[in-house]
């Protein structure tokens, strides 16, 4: 419960971080005829990335090294980054969905999911700084 907490606090910072990269990136218009699409997969990418980094920083104590740790979340990170970049185009382009509505649908949606998929993927728990101490213990 403790890690769940953890995760949902950098998570916190990580949602406004994405939040804020995802409206300048709207407001570049990377590209104009899919401005909320474009915006929404490149600042999921690098939102990725550094959500990446704060949860091996501040959530999860890894044993595991950072690169390697970040080559499986990668994997993880390109699965979701396909089907949410759908997810959107298919709620902003084919629903109508306001954009700002579709990025918070997606975000929440897939919140969980994401803490799910790397938490065991990208840092396993039996590799957890914790566990490792508790199997020396015994």
């Amino acid at each position: 419960m403790n890690e769940f907490l953890k995760f949902n606090i950098v998570g916190t910072f990580n949602f406004f971080f994405c939040w804020v990269l995802y409206e300048v990136l709207y407001w570049v218009d990377l590209w104009p005829a899919h401005t909320a699409v474009a915006a929404w997969a490149v600042s999921n990418a690098i939102g990725n990335v550094e959500s990446h980094f704060m949860h091996y920083k501040f959530t999860f104590k890894s044993t595991f090294s950072y690169f390697r740790s970040m080559n499986r979340a990668f994997w993880t990170y390109t699965g979701q980054l396909v089907v949410t970049t759908s997810s959107h185009y298919l709620m902003v382009e084919i629903l109508l969905v306001h954009h700002r509505i579709a990025w918070l649908i997606n975000t929440c949606v897939f919140g969980f999911l994401n803490f799910v998929l790397i938490r065991w993927i990208a840092f396993p728990p039996e590799l957890d700084k914790s566990f490792q101490e508790r199997l020396g213990d015994d």
